[in-house]
């Protein structure tokens, strides 16, 4: 199931978008719940299926969203669960979770819909680059349209009513992923994100909340919505991303006017190992493609462009692999695997 994910040409992240040199992506999510219906965590699995059977009732009946594919989670196997979380569809905790649950999505156009999940709906869209007010936008425009479908819990007071407090208010949460390798290299990054927190950021890692944060990719996020309007919330983290985007490309070249040749020494070094190792861990092989991305950028490397790089960034996870391969692997065969992906998609890929 969803091996049409691993061969489509057509997914948003596969686009090239605005200052995509250091932002990998722009996500906006927002958080609705059904009006006298409770909460996903305190309802039966009864409750549960009823949500359900209304959204899909709902998106179906909208023409501007009949190319979303509705999936009950709880009817797909648990490796389809995680593949879908790789991809960014699902969360971690959706995929994990007991119950009626499900996911409406459409990776071409970058939008998924989770049913069930912490709250009734999460609905996001995402877009390459930094372009969150565009993201925004058509997220706005696909929840106007649920609405006229479906009742949302509101309060005058306090807004949108969500399962966590903290959501409370526009229960949204814009998002860029960020790719800062010079600022990791130089030591600087620890200092440049806490000036982020400090503003009212959250920086997390490259799959949000349930990991570490790997490499030299970076998510930042607004951490409350309360008392704000969406475009107040975007234009903040906007401003952030675009700050940390100017910052990064200042230190790259000031760390490549300085050591440049050790650099390109070890980015072609990163190219080597990626296309010639047997084995490769994920954590390994996220460095080696984070070497690589700033060899493109800085024309170093030669047969590479930032879409392919991103692309491998989803292959190279466990549960892509397994797809790929068609069959559960160990943790030898997942890096086996993964060497062999990476030495596939490297083979033309050469020092400029």
């Amino acid at each position: 199931m969803f091996e049409d994910l691993l061969t489509s040409n057509e997914d948003w992240f596969l686009r090239p978008g605005p200052a995509c040199e250091v932002v990998v992506s722009s996500r906006v999510r927002f958080a609705r719940n059904l009006e006298d219906r409770k909460f996903p965590h305190h309802a039966s699995a009864v409750e549960q299926k009823q949500v359900v059977d209304e959204v899909q009732a709902a998106l179906a009946g909208l023409p501007a969203l009949s190319s979303l594919k509705f999936v009950r989670l709880n009817e797909i196997s648990s490796l389809d669960r995680q593949f879908l979380t790789e991809h960014q569809l699902i969360s971690a905790e959706h995929a994990a979770s007991l119950g009626q649950r499900a996911v409406a999505f459409d990776a071409n156009r970058g939008v998924s819909f989770l049913v069930n999940e912490e709250d009734h709906l999460r609905l996001q869209a995402f877009r390459a680059g930094l372009a969150l007010k565009e993201t925004h936008q058509d997220l706005t425009d696909i929840e106007k349209a649920l609405s006229d479908k479906l009742t949302f819990s509101k309060d005058a007071h306090w807004g949108y009513l969500t399962a966590c407090p903290t959501n409370l208010g526009g229960a949204m949460r814009a998002s860029v992923m960020l790719h800062l390798p010079a600022l990791v290299y130089a030591n600087r990054a620890a200092q440049v994100l806490q000036g982020v927190a400090q503003v009212g950021l959250a920086v997390r890692g490259i799959q949000g909340e349930t990991t570490q944060i790997p490499s030299a990719f970076f998510q930042i996020s607004n951490q409350s919505s309360m008392g704000k309007r969406g475009g107040e919330i975007v234009d903040h983290v906007d401003r952030v991303a675009r700050q940390l985007v100017e910052v990064e490309l200042s230190t790259q070249k000031e760390v490549f006017q300085q050591e440049g040749l050790k650099l390109q020494d070890r980015i072609c070094r990163s190219l080597g190992t990626l296309k010639s190792a047997k084995l490769l861990s994920l954590q390994e092989a996220l460095d080696g493609l984070s070497a690589l991305r700033v060899g493109v950028e800085w024309k170093i490397l030669a047969g590479l462009d930032l879409q392919k790089l991103n692309h491998l960034l989803i292959l190279i996870q466990p549960a892509h692999l397994a797809k790929i391969a068609a069959r559960e692997l160990d943790a030898e065969q997942e890096a086996l695997q993964r060497a062999r992906i990476l030495g596939l998609y490297l083979k033309g890929a050469e020092p400029a």
